[in-house]
């Protein structure tokens, strides 16, 4: 069977695309908020429109998160294609098993980790074969789509079945592709999220088998390990941070010009004033030459050097 595969957040992009599309365009998040803000004034009609549409959307949040009927997938940024796996595996009999249509992200996403281990730890996998659609099997889904078929059994399985990057049916069949894993070997490769490890074949699997067993992983959370002394920091978020950023015709507008790949100040700087004798000049590639002084030879664009003349000399 294929559930929905909807976010239950309101996507404001989707909402507005035919409704307003002045909105829908906004450069970031940012800027769309200022628009919608603006619609209590100037379209009241649309404004109601689409609180109605953000309260619906917040009380399905509210009822998954905290009904206790979800509580594996009822978590993060949560989708319908997650809530609909754990409520399969709910209702599968003992000797029964279940097959789903669903995005690969079920198995190595961060938001679906609770759900996918819950699944591990209980061995109900049987397999997990995963697609990309570049030739279309789902016309009207995008060719970058990432789906599965998910088949999971009521009872515990020995080991499960896994092939990833398939693009037809008869790429199941090829040995080469598919391998096996059991949870000792994903908690192995994946000690911290419990996600599923992806491999294009049976060999990389066997290779990254291998180098896990003799390396340790960078940290290790559940038992405090950081045998390599790391620590990790986040980057910017494009949406979250997007008032920090800027276009480049704000920037110019703020004075700032565009040299090379950087931003500069438009108005003078220590940089602009020409070096004397024996000072070090930067040039516009970041480098700096020093400027000869008399008697001394200076370099030419052609790899010569040329002797700087001294008083009296030509």
């Amino acid at each position: 069977m294929q559930p929905p595969w909807e976010r239950i957040k309101l996507q404001e992009q989707e909402f507005f695309a035919t409704k307003d599309a002045k909105i829908a365009s906004a450069p970031n998040a940012a800027a769309r908020k200022q628009l919608i803000a603006r619609l209590t004034k100037d379209n009241p009609a649309l404004w109601q429109e689409y609180r109605k549409a953000l309260r619906s959307s917040e009380a399905q949040s509210q009822f998954l998160r905290h009904s206790g009927r979800y509580p594996l997938t009822g978590r993060g940024d949560i989708n319908t294609y997650s809530v609909f796996a754990e409520l399969f595996t709910q209702l599968v009999h003992q000797r029964g098993r279940v097959g789903v249509v669903i995005p690969t992200g079920i198995a190595t996403d961060d938001t679906n980790k609770v759900f996918f281990a819950e699944q591990v730890e209980k061995r109900c996998i049987v397999s997990l074969y995963d697609f990309e659609n570049r030739e279309k099997l789902f016309p009207a889904v995008d060719s970058r789509m990432k789906f599965c078929l998910l088949t999971l059994s009521g009872a515990p399985m020995e080991q499960a079945q896994f092939a990833f990057f398939a693009t037809r049916v008869e790429h199941l069949r090829d040995e080469r592709r598919r391998f096996t894993l059991g949870p000792a070997e994903i908690a192995l490769f994946n000690p911290n999220t419990r996600t599923l490890p992806v491999f294009r074949t049976r060999m990389d699997a066997e290779l990254t088998r291998a180098i896990y067993q003799r390396v340790p992983v960078l940290v290790n959370e559940r038992t405090g390990e950081n045998p390599w002394g790391v620590s990790f920091l986040s980057m910017f978020h494009m949406s979250n941070d997007s008032h920090l950023f800027r276009t480049r015709e704000q920037l110019e507008a703020e004075g700032y010009r565009l040299v090379g790949n950087r931003f500069v100040p438009s108005s003078p700087s220590p940089f602009s004033r020409a070096a004397g004798e024996g000072e070090e000049q930067p040039s516009s590639s970041g480098s700096y030459s020093r400027v000869a002084g008399e008697g001394e030879e200076q370099p030419s664009s052609s790899g010569s050097y040329s002797r700087v003349a001294g008083e009296g000399e030509e």
